[in-house]
């Protein structure tokens, strides 16, 4: 038989190997992730400082909260549960509706009075998208009654980092500007270094929409892939500056990087990986802001968000117990009212190098999707949202030792 002739049926007999059986093929050759597993250490818990919270239907879908813990100030970044049903790039989610203004929102939560206010933007033009996703302060020394907030901004012409300021006790936010990069590309959480510099992780390779929607959809069918997903850092010299990104997190570190924290004055950099079920605790160097990898903390559940408890250092995470519920509930409609899978928020002991314990757990009634959430230990407050849910929640944890 000649060469061609036999190379034929070895190419079948190849591609009927990839095709009924791909996995070792894409784990040795493609850099998929051979060893990823679904993480259910906290699934069925059972119920955990969840008996003394409100419910808030003034703020829906919000998937990030941050407080301002000198005056007590929280600020959620929320959205629609239905559009988000039609276009939503971090749910592959593309069907780009036809509205000249497509603006979700922010709420203020002041935990001193109970009360909640949705704040006025200005600045932004009607026509500019806002769609909202991870968000981040930034407090300037020099004017305590200030505060700029970074967030991720999901636009139906294109992926940016909006930058707005916020002077406390107003009702206003004031549109600064918006940084774009071909590197922040699927980005998900933002943590802000300057005025003009931040960290933010991509959760996915490839973006989606009407193309790139096979390339995204392939992605998700037969990853996860340890190269899909990265951190980056992006800064300008001056204001109005050509913004540089550079990707700064290890090779291969993280298939589905998520929450991003700065703590110890920007020291270090904590990343959620979802598909790992980890926050990576990074060194940040000083000049480069290269990631050198301090320690690997084992969550025992999928992660999203994650934010600092003042005074102990202690952090919060929000984790998945249920990731097969998370799948369903976030797959078809979003809106359905009778999905439900557990929620949990992790505490992570800084005192004991970051070791984990549980600090809420719920079977869902409350929040299915808890995405993100913020500890106040001196008011004794815990805030928490949902990208897909239907209100915030507000619970009581007096008692619980922070």
């Amino acid at each position: 038989m000649s060469g061609k002739l036999l190379a034929l049926p070895l190419l079948v007999a190849a591609l009927g190997a990839l095709y009924s059986n791909p996995n070792p093929i894409l784990d040795r050759f493609a850099g998929r992730e051979a060893h990823a597993r679904i993480h259910t250490d906290h699934l069925g818990h059972g119920a955990l400082n969840n008996d003394k919270c409100w419910k808030f239907p003034v703020g829906q879908a919000c998937e990030d909260v941050r407080i301002h813990y000198p005056s007590g100030t929280a600020i959620l970044a929320c959205g629609y549960p239905e559009t988000r049903n039609a276009f939503y790039p971090p749910l592959h989610r593309h069907d780009m509706p036809a509205d000249k203004n497509y603006h979700e929102y922010f709420i203020k939560y002041d935990l001193n009075t109970n009360t909640t206010t949705k704040l006025r933007i200005e600045g932004l033009d009607e026509s500019h998208d806002l769609i909202l996703h991870g968000i981040d302060f930034l407090e300037p020394k020099d004017d305590p009654s200030k505060l700029y907030m970074f967030s991720v901004n999901h636009g139906r012409k294109g992926e940016t980092i909006a930058l707005f300021s916020y002077t406390i006790g107003s009702d206003v936010l004031t549109y600064i500007r918006e940084f774009s990069h071909s590197k922040i590309k699927t980005p998900n959480a933002v943590a802000a270094t300057g005025l003009d510099s931040f960290f933010i992780t991509n959760d996915h390779y490839f973006y989606g929409g009407f193309l790139g929607g096979i390339a995204r959809t392939l992605e998700g069918k037969f990853g996860p892939w340890k190269w899909a997903s990265d951190v980056v850092y992006c800064s300008s010299s001056a204001s109005g500056a050509e913004l540089d990104c550079r990707t700064v997190s290890p090779p291969n570190a993280h298939p589905s990087a998520n929450g991003a924290l700065l703590v110890d004055g920007g020291k270090t950099l904590m990343i959620n990986d979802i598909v790992h079920a980890t926050t990576t605790v990074y060194d940040v160097d000083p000049v480069t802001k290269q990631l050198t990898t301090r320690k690997v903390v084992q969550l025992g559940a999928a992660a999203d968000n994650l934010s600092e408890i003042p005074g102990s250092g202690d952090v919060a995470v929000c984790v998945f117990p249920d990731l097969i519920g998370l799948i369903g509930a976030l797959t078809g409609d979003v809106t359905r009212p009778d999905v439900k899978s557990d929620a949990a928020i992790l505490r992570l002991v800084k005192s004991k190098d970051y070791e984990p314990e549980v600090l809420y757990w719920d079977d869902g009634s409350l929040i299915t999707v808890l995405t993100g959430a913020a500890v106040d230990p001196v008011r004794h407050r815990l805030i928490a949202g949902g990208v897909v849910a239907k209100q915030f929640i507000v619970c009581d944890i007096t008692g619980v030792k922070l």
